[in-house]
């Protein structure tokens, strides 16, 4: 990406107070960008008219994918994960003529979405590259939803050398008249804008000439960008050289909306010039029925099937391609709908397993809108969570939503409770101190509970999952005065955080502990 292109609307209106202008941003990815992968686009339309682009993939190809969701140096901004779910279902349904499924692709250390990127060099500009390259996914098309996109200006763009998208996050939703990432990956699979040549100077009533429009596009820079005519007889070596896309000199960077075209320009030929306002690769904003054509589908499946995207084949298979999600009184178990619970610390939600759900997304808050500064959220592979950090006498509202690597777009349902004033950690009065080492535990090291106590005492030893689920327990275990130390049964037990509870009936103590094999 070398420069900024003319503020304009890129799929999204960003609204300001009354009296103050629309902000507008633009595709970041330039026509100097563009140029850069020429004979790429020209091989992927040449095999897709001759038809010699084959692919060993099923009927539905699978394409991973792969989100970053960055935050600033302190951690702070990062995208809500219910946004980026969306998008998914949204990016599946632009590409579904195609045969086309994008799928979350796990990586390998940082899981099914990146949150390691705290810095304010990937948030704001993207200068921290060697950052973006050791989070890589090297098997899925990487996704990095930041703050902002190289510059204020920018919605988006495709990184040629990186191969890599950027997305600025006001930009990621599921609304369907958002273009922006189904318009960056149809740059990451070669395509060009309908109106190449035309980024810079879009065609208007000031331009020379007008309204006859110039047989070279007004392209600065090295080579020659011819315009498109009308009757496509030099389609195939003007504008975006796909010859379905009739001529657009970029009318949509100055269109309010993504009403028909009649500003009256005409093509060097004297033609009127009749654009696709809802072509996926132009700049009309706020389309309800963006496309890809037939040609633009071709290259996009030519570039997928050629060996520089041998890095995203897989054998990747859905678990359900569909998820129904229950009524709420089906899918919540507990807290009952509006209960208030025994601990304020101490809140175990659960919930029934979904057909087809392999993970869920819980969101919890204290309004039902899931939008206040007390927002937390949790994937979570089981059907249960514990929840040990919550206020005493507040009002929660908790959503769950079903889904699995391929099936975003499930509804999610929402139940409401109140936690109690009680606290759930009672400390046993003759217990003096308590430590689990080594913590974090590593490989099969013994881990042992070192205790302190000022009398004897017997207790239960329990070691809960992070979703409050028991995996081991020791009975009736005497500890006595002074110093005890207690072997822990460990075998078994995959990488992980953990509860140890020490318990009786006088109270409990409990203890973090993380095992990392």
């Amino acid at each position: 990406m070398k420069k900024a292109l003319p503020i304009l609307t890129f799929g999204l209106f960003t609204a300001f107070t009354a009296g103050a202008q629309e902000t507008r941003h633009v595709c970041g990815t330039t026509i100097e960008d563009q140029l850069q992968y020429s004979a790429r686009l020209e091989a992927n339309i040449a095999a897709s008219e001759n038809g010699t682009a084959v692919s060993d993939r099923s009927a539905v190809q699978y394409v991973p994918i792969h989100f970053h969701l960055v935050g600033d140096a302190s951690g702070n901004g990062k995208i809500k994960e219910r946004l980026v779910l969306d998008q998914l279902c949204a990016l599946n349904e632009a590409y579904a003529p195609m045969e086309m499924r994008f799928y979350l692709k796990p990586h390998p250390t940082y899981g099914l979405f990146d949150y390691s990127i705290n810095n304010n060099g990937v948030y704001n500009n993207q200068s921290n590259t060697f950052l973006m390259q050791n989070r890589r996914h090297a098997t899925a098309l990487n996704v990095f939803i930041t703050e902002e996109a190289s510059s204020p200006d920018v919605a988006a763009y495709y990184s040629i050398p990186n191969d890599w998208v950027v997305n600025r996050k006001a930009y990621i939703n599921g609304n369907p008249t958002n273009n922006t990432l189904p318009h960056e990956i149809g740059h990451f699979f070669s395509l060009w804008h309908t109106f190449l040549g035309y980024e810079v100077n879009s065609f208007t009533q000031g331009s020379p000439g007008w309204p006859i429009a110039p047989v070279i596009a007004p392209y600065d820079g090295q080579g020659t960008i011819y315009t498109e005519y009308q009757d496509g007889s030099n389609c195939a070596n003007a504008a975006d050289k796909i010859c379905d896309t009739p001529p657009d000199y970029n009318f949509g960077s100055l269109s309010p909306n993504c009403a028909p075209y009649n500003g009256g320009a005409k093509d060097p030929g004297g033609t009127l010039v009749d654009p696709m306002e809802n072509n996926y690769m132009g700049y009309f904003n706020g389309c309800s029925n963006y496309v890809f054509t037939p040609g633009q589908q071709g290259a996009i499946l030519a570039d997928l099937a050629s060996s520089d995207r041998n890095y995203l084949d897989n054998n990747f298979s859905p678990a359900a391609v569909e998820i129904t999600t229950p009524a709420a009184d089906e899918l919540f178990v507990s807290p009952g709908s509006g209960e208030t619970t025994q601990y304020f610390d101490e809140v175990l939600l659960e919930w029934n397993a979904v057909d087809g759900a392999t993970y869920y997304l819980l969101e919890l808050d204290w309004l039902n809108t899931f939008n206040t500064g007390n927002y937390k959220s949790y994937i979570v592979s089981g059907t249960s969570k514990l929840l040990t950090d919550l206020d005493d006498n507040r009002q929660y509202y908790w959503r769950l939503r079903p889904f699995n690597e391929y099936v975003t777009c499930a509804q999610a349902r929402s139940r409401s409770f109140r936690t109690s004033t009680l606290s759930g950690v009672k400390e046993i009065e003759a217990l003096s101190a308590l430590q689990i080492a080594p913590n974090p535990a590593s490989g099969d090291a013994n881990v042992r509970m070192f205790v302190s106590a000022s009398n004897n005492f017997e207790a239960s030893v329990r070691i809960l999952d992070a979703t409050g689920k028991q995996v081991r327990v020791l009975n009736n275990v005497v500890f006595s005065a002074g110093e005890t130390t207690l072997d822990l049964p460990m075998t078994g037990l995959t990488t992980g955080l953990y509860f140890v509870a020490v318990e009786n009936a006088e109270g409990r103590a409990v203890r973090k502990m993380s095992i990392v094999r």
